[in-house]
């Protein structure tokens, strides 16, 4: 029976065909001599194929002309197909007359599964001398603050290297600026930029650091062999945040991350417009040309580039020794309506960073007389995903472990509402828009302060909107992954468990836990342990050293900045190791997703729904006996937290709601009732804590003439003050003793 071969729609074909295919034909196709690298891509079309109307009007030559990047390119109707690039071209006639025929590129390969898999070939013969010279002349140093894409200096074996800044990013208890780790060198190497014309110390490189990795390890739904992806990246540990800013210069600020991982990468990023500004190349724009671009094969390894960046329909992009670690851009456009009106309608451009640049290639075009350059770079989502970071977009936007400002202040709003003590119920109604904000005022974004702006910051929101920047030490106090566990550690429980035995909330004994962590854990951080209990006992015995001094001013301020981390406590996923969702699952988003977008979104029912709970303080809900109690207090808190709301259970209805785009009313639907629950939970507890140190301090002996609404800037002069109610991490030696001196 003879078969009849219709004609293929390859249109079919998606991502992981293609890297099945490549990895399937590797040494097949790596080992002709002609072959210099491959990539994943889509079909190009020569120039000279496009009509006016940059429809596809393909020639039917027998000897076609040479196919470069530089006369191509990719359109609508462009198929996926693996990218081969050559070091010549050879016309049809001339492959013919080829004695091994082994050397020959095939049009297609085929897989055991009956797919058929396109081959492109491309000529892109490699200039093999490059200038690597700087022309420092040029270059633009800041005036007064530092930000991406401005210069840095190294000085590596006596001569002065110059590389980009990329951007900003945080772990929650340092920010970083990103560049490459062939520019930061080693641990502790220091960094240099100009200042108004000065050598400056900018900081040292951080041993967060990325060279090569396993493709399997960033791409964990995808198993090739023998393959190293490239990343290069290097976190520069600032000295001082106060000279720094997130904006990008020549570009300005930047939206979003774009977060990629194996679950939804596609062939739909090739062709996107991507742009940069590089300390030596400054503004440069192009196109997404290729994925996994694998340039080159030593001992059987292949070695590859998340991204290969290329020129837009044929123009010249330059890109220069110097402009290593620049951010790449994807250019986004989207469409929202105005004021709510769907018939009304707007476009939006954001500049949503994607990559990070770590070198180029020159590759001579089909006159071999001219070099364009094309852009290899790491997908900055793996990059945060790794080194556990966050990138920087404003101060305290996408920071980490933040319930966002609505939770926080409505928590210490509404707490001052359940108080049953007369005069600190008169006291803290008083000063409630020092502690938080009234539901009008939470609904109306223009009435909420914003990140450094200088103004005052009502209280719930200082640990986030001031001392993130001002107390970076403070970031570990936010949080404490209270359900992770190991078999190998103390039988198996996790903190929850382990601290039902009053002993154990003790800082000696957990700072030894989280060491046997970090023993089996090479990414566990020893600055990163979790303080949340403890900061609430340092904080609670000064609200009761306040009281007893007579000091409302104090008072307020102790309890208010205290209030924020009751909130914390409020929030499933602040106190599980599950944060930022399952590791490897390409949940990262689930964090700020839920607290702060949805959350917000859904604010008035939120508020309605907290405001349905009018339980005061009872005498018998107090607690007595200092900090110790309070922190004990506050575990009883998360473990009932974690009990109405498991995290899981956040991440279950986030995945279910996400599809190109977040369902928040889906996700809103399933979660609405638990987190009301949470949020006015944390609203009595927070009262209570009021009401108890009220007790304990004495609160009744305070003249009647101190109950009033205290000087904004009296407390700002507070909350600016670092030793006020100062900031310690758990693995500190000075905080136990803290501790311990007030009780």
């Amino acid at each position: 029976m003879k078969a009849i071969n219709k004609p293929l729609d390859m249109h079919y074909l998606t991502i992981v065909d293609l890297i099945k295919a490549r990895d399937h034909f590797h040494v097949h196709l790596i080992n002709k001599e002609n072959v210099i690298a491959t990539a994943l891509g889509k079909y190009r079309i020569r120039n000279t194929d496009i009509d006016k109307n940059q429809n596809y009007k393909p020639s039917y030559h027998k000897n076609k002309s040479e196919r470069t990047l530089s006369n191509s390119k990719v359109l609508d109707i462009s198929w996926p197909c693996i990218l081969v690039f050559v070091e010549k071209w050879i016309t049809d006639d001339k492959i013919r007359k080829i004695d091994d025929v082994t050397q020959i590129i095939p049009n297609q390969v085929y897989m055991p599964d009956g797919k058929i898999i396109p081959i492109c070939v491309v000529s892109a013969s490699k200039k093999l001398l490059t200038d690597t010279s700087v022309n420092t002349s040029g270059l633009i140093f800041p005036k007064n603050l530092i930000g991406g894409g401005f210069p840095l200096i190294v000085n590596v074996q006596g001569e002065e290297r110059i590389a980009s800044i990329g951007c900003l990013v945080s772990d929650g208890n340092k920010i970083y600026a990103v560049t490459n780790k062939h520019v930061c060198g080693e641990e502790g190497t220091v960094i240099y930029s100009k200042l108004k014309g000065r050598l400056m110390r900018i900081g040292i490189s951080s041993k967060k650091q990325i060279g090569k990795i396993k493709f399997e390890e960033t791409y964990c739904d995808w198993k090739c062999s023998n393959i190293l992806i490239n990343a290069d990246i290097g976190l520069i540990e600032i000295d001082d945040i106060n000279f720094w800013k997130t904006e990008v210069f020549g570009i300005g600020k930047i939206g979003e991350m774009v977060d990629i991982n194996s679950s939804n990468i596609s062939l739909d990023f090739i062709g996107k417009k991507v742009f940069a500004y590089g300390a030596v190349s400054k503004f440069v724009s192009g196109e997404i040309a290729a994925l996994f671009y694998r340039y080159k094969t030593i001992a059987g390894t292949e070695y590859v580039s998340d991204f290969l960046i290329g020129p837009t329909d044929g123009n010249e992009m330059k890109l220069h020794h110097g402009d290593s670690g620049t951010l790449w851009l994807l250019d986004y456009e989207k469409i929202e309506s105005i004021n709510g009106d769907e018939k009304n309608l707007k476009k939006i451009k954001e500049k949503l960073p994607i990559a990070i640049h770590w070198g180029q290639h020159k590759l001579l075009d089909d006159s071999k007389k001219y070099s364009q350059d094309f852009g290899l770079a790491t997908a900055l989502s793996n990059v945060c995903k790794i080194l556990d970071v966050d990138v920087i977009r404003d101060w305290n936007l996408d920071q980490d472990y933040t319930w966002g400002k609505t939770g926080h202040f409505k928590i210490a709003a509404r707490s001052c509402e359940l108080v049953s003590d007369d005069l600190l119920s008169e006291l803290l109604m008083l000063n409630q828009k020092n502690i938080g904000y009234t539901d009008d005022d939470l609904s109306d974004p223009d009435m909420v302060v914003k990140a450094r702006s200088g103004d005052f910051v009502p209280l719930a929101d200082v640990a986030d909107l001031v001392w993130r920047d001002k107390r970076p030490v403070d970031a570990s106090n936010h949080f404490a992954d209270m359900d992770e566990r190991n078999d190998t550690i103390l039988n198996g429980k996790n903190l929850l468990e382990l601290c039902e035995n009053e002993n154990f909330i003790d800082v000696d004994k957990w700072n030894d836990y989280y060491e046997k962590f970090e023993a089996i854990d090479e990414k566990k951080d020893k600055n990163k342990r979790g303080a949340l209990p403890f900061r609430v006992w340092h904080m609670y015995n000064e609200m009761v050293k306040f009281l007893k001094q007579g000091d409302i001013e104090k008072f307020i301020c102790a309890g208010g900045t205290m209030s924020h981390y009751v909130g914390d406590a409020s929030q499933p996923l602040h106190i599980s190791y599950l944060h930022h969702g399952r590791p490897g699952y390409g949940e990262e988003k689930v964090h700020e997703t839920y607290e702060t977008k949805m959350v917000d979104k859904f604010m008035s029912e939120l508020f309605e729904g907290v405001n349905a709970n009018n339980s005061k303080v009872k005498k018998s809900d107090l607690i007595s006996g200092g900090g110790k109690e309070a922190a004990k207090f506050i575990i009883k808190l998360m473990r009932d937290t974690h009990k109405i709301l498991p995290p899981i259970d956040i991440i279950n209805a986030f995945n279910s709601s996400r599809d190109s785009r977040i369902d928040y009313e889906q996700m809103w639907n399933i979660l609405k009732d638990k987190t009301i629950e949470n949020l006015a939970n944390g609203s009595l507890k927070m009262a209570i804590i009021w009401q108890s140190a009220w007790v304990e301090g004495k609160g009744e002996n305070i003249p009647k003439n101190k109950i009033v609404e205290v000087d904004k800037q009296v407390l700002m002069d507070l909350y600016n003050d670092y030793e006020f109610v100062k900031s310690f991490k758990l693995s500190d030696s000075r905080f136990k003793n803290v501790l311990n001196s007030n009780v």
